[in-house]
């Protein structure tokens, strides 16, 4: 049906859920209608698609609906930094918010550090946003060590720890204070017991180290400042102190 119906008939068949359509099936779709709005909106909120057709989706799709696609559907590593870097006006994509999704976060962050993009500015970011894995990985990452070591000199090494695994991953000494303020405002809410996978630890930990004034650069405060006004957290955080 897929490769012989009409447009109508193939937009009522991808927008079922129930509807078993292989990868093939629905590769086929993508050839036929790739310029029909309706069909590839409807392809991108099935609950379930596979990598290759969500990638060619997000290059169809409108802003909205691409939207959807990168935060529904994971990604390739390759395809969340070509379009994290998309010089033309539509939607990009977080590579914070990509890597906290991906099921291989190590291979994730290697292959950012793979293609020039585990930059110091990248890995605050993440670590102002809550986001100590991707830290950790980046670290390990850059300084070539297991991910487990570099656990052990974040967390379990001391004062000095951090300091050792951030010097030999080649990191600039400006940003030191910044990083050792961002671990220090993550472990003081963690052992307040809030979940730290959850959104309200992250904006929790977003606003703490922005009280900070970390000595950072102007571009990287200006990001986090857009995500800790962003209304999708501010209700998460109503709601939090409501409970």
């Amino acid at each position: 049906m897929a490769a012989e119906a009409n447009e109508q008939a193939v937009r009522i068949l991808v927008a079922n859920d129930n509807a078993d359509l292989s990868e093939q099936a629905l590769s086929v779709v993508v050839d036929r209608f790739p310029q029909s709005e309706e069909v590839v909106a409807a392809m991108a909120y099935r609950q379930a698609l596979p990598l290759h057709v969500t990638e060619r989706l997000i290059e169809l799709a409108s802003d909205a609906v691409r939207d959807h696609l990168i935060h529904a559907h994971a990604i390739a590593p390759e395809t969340a930094i070509r379009l994290a870097t998309f010089a033309r006006e539509r939607a990009t994509v977080d590579l914070i918010d990509q890597a906290s999704s991906t099921p291989d976060l190590g291979a994730f962050v290697a292959q950012l550090n793979a293609r020039k993009a585990l930059t110091p500015s990248l890995m605050l970011r993440a670590l102002a946003r809550g986001q100590m894995a991707m830290v950790e990985h980046g670290l390990a990452e850059l300084a070539n060590t297991p991910h487990s070591r570099a656990w052990l000199m974040v967390h379990d090494a001391g004062p000095l720890g951090l300091k050792a695994i951030y010097d030999r991953a080649g990191l600039p000494p400006r940003l030191f204070q910044a990083f050792r303020s961002g671990v220090d405002t993550w472990k003081a809410l963690s052992a307040e017991g809030i979940d730290t996978s959850g959104d309200v630890f992250r904006q929790r930990m977003l606003e703490r180290f922005l009280t900070q004034r970390p000595n950072a650069m102007r571009d990287d405060l200006v990001y986090l400042m857009e995500r800790l006004d962003q209304p999708a957290y501010r209700a998460q955080i109503a709601a939090a102190n409501a409970a």
